[in-house]
């Protein structure tokens, strides 16, 4: 039997909606992305389209909600933060880091720190 789908929510880029995907992936709910290659070919019609969706099974939707809540409310204060401030900010946390410093001093990220080993 086929689930029916929703929308959780809806972004103008679609590294903005690969975002939430992965988060909601994460927290072990299936999200599909609608739009996202139209899209993707020419962000500037996004409008003309309704933006790339972010859609998942009606029996998840108040949990994908949530999550793309917290998103949104995160990515604004980290933009308040960082409007309000000549600093960088930690791109982990949010904490302010001195030019010159390559490391937070509140979680521990660093620029160094790539993910990737080296061969």
């Amino acid at each position: 039997m086929q689930s029916k789908f929703v929308v959780v929510d809806v972004f103008d880029h679609v590294v903005d909606a690969e975002m939430l995907a992965m988060l909601l992936t994460r927290e072990g709910l299936t999200p599909q992305l609608v739009d996202n290659h139209t899209v993707g070919m020419n962000w500037m019609h996004s409008g003309a389209y309704g933006g790339v969706k972010v859609k998942v099974p009606e029996s998840q939707e108040a949990h994908a909600k949530q999550i793309a809540s917290q998103l949104r409310t995160q990515s604004k204060a980290r933009l308040q933060m960082m409007a309000n401030t000549n600093e960088d900010a930690c791109l982990a946390c949010g904490n302010e880091m001195a030019e010159d410093n390559d490391e937070c001093g509140e979680c521990g990220w660093s620029y160094g720190q790539t993910g990737i080993e080296a061969d």
